[in-house]
């Protein structure tokens, strides 16, 4: 058994965090007659799941929901964090060699197609979005898409990849949101989404699309393929979505 400040020692949570977990019923100790806390081994390694959650992005409230009525079965929480760190791993790893490329590039070293220079960056492309996506789509979705991708990282990042580049090379040629170039694309990107996420209804599709203006952290990452792809990509969804739905 452990007093709380040894317990906060050991996972590097403050005291006041431990109180308010405690106090949110999210990891509750034993309690003595006179107050005093003490963690158990189990407890502890409660509190380890918790801390994996909080760094992939997770809320508390959803932690919470997740760990509802699990005292001793945290395998499948240890396993599915496994997978999310390991999927995060492999994009880190892409983005750091896109950048040594760059590095590289400009020091005149080498030369690098627009494709390369965009290589690691996707509409997924930053582990916070998980949580999002996970409060609007449920676990076993998403938990779903983990599956569907594993193995094929690389192949859902081309994918995507080549949907908003292309998009982003309409825009730039003045093409309308509703040219059938564009329709083209914003079919292989529902395709995208359903090969390597979760099988997407059309009307899902759409919410996705406005997302990715109304949301600024996708919008960012989606004008990283140059200005105004963003909200051009959600206009050409939107004609998509309301031509498959007549």
């Amino acid at each position: 058994m452990y007093h709380i400040k040894e317990a906060a020692q050991l996972s590097g949570v403050s005291v006041k965090t431990l109180h308010h977990y405690d106090k949110i019923g999210l990891l509750v100790p034993l309690k003595s007659e006179n107050g005093y806390r003490t963690y158990s081994q189990e407890d502890l390694e409660r509190l380890q799941v918790i801390l994996y959650y909080k760094y992939l992005g997770f809320s508390l409230e959803k932690i919470a929901e997740l760990l509802k009525g699990e005292r001793t079965d945290l395998l499948p929480h240890l396993t599915r964090q496994l997978d999310y760190l390991t999927q995060e791993r492999q994009h880190l790893d892409t983005l750091i060699s896109t950048l040594q490329k760059t590095i590289q590039e400009q020091k005149g070293e080498r030369k690098m197609t627009i494709e390369e220079k965009f290589t690691g960056f996707s509409y997924q492309d930053n582990q916070k979005y998980h949580q999002e996506a996970v409060e609007k789509y449920g676990q076993e979705v998403m938990d779903q898409a983990l599956k569907r991708q594993k193995g094929h990282e690389d192949e859902a990042t081309v994918a995507f990849n080549q949907v908003f580049q292309a998009l982003a090379q309409n825009l730039q040629n003045g093409l309308a949101a509703t040219a059938a170039e564009n329709q083209e694309e914003a079919a292989k990107l529902l395709q995208a989404i359903r090969t390597y996420g979760f099988d997407c209804p059309i009307e899902v599709f759409g919410h996705i699309g406005k997302g990715y203006v109304y949301n600024p952290e996708f919008k960012e990452n989606i004008d990283k393929f140059g200005a105004g792809t963003a909200q051009y990509t959600s206009d050409v969804i939107a004609h998509y979505v309301q031509t498959q739905i007549k």
